[in-house]
């Protein structure tokens, strides 16, 4: 489940540049399955999308450690701004 979750939209695309490459090599492919299996790659990409978006969401509300940091930096330079102006 890892590796389609990390993959997703590699998958589909690969499954999707198969599509035309198998219509080249059988021609007599019954449209009903075409139309079927595009309806299949639509759905497909919707869903890697939105595990994407799942991932990326997940990636921007995770605190970052140096968010710590900077609140650090600020907390100095503010200290350090009083101790210039009180010299």
């Amino acid at each position: 489940m890892t590796f389609l979750r990390t993959h997703s939209v590699r998958i589909v695309a690969a499954v999707a540049a198969l599509v035309p490459l198998l219509v080249a090599r059988w021609p007599d492919v019954d449209w009903y399955a075409l139309a079927a299996v595009a309806a299949a790659l639509l759905g497909a990409g919707e869903v890697a999308q939105r595990v994407e978006d799942r991932k990326t969401d997940a990636a921007l509300h995770t605190p970052s450690p140096h968010d710590e940091l900077a609140k650090i930096h600020v907390q100095l330079a503010a200290f350090e701004a009083r101790r210039s102006a009180s010299q």
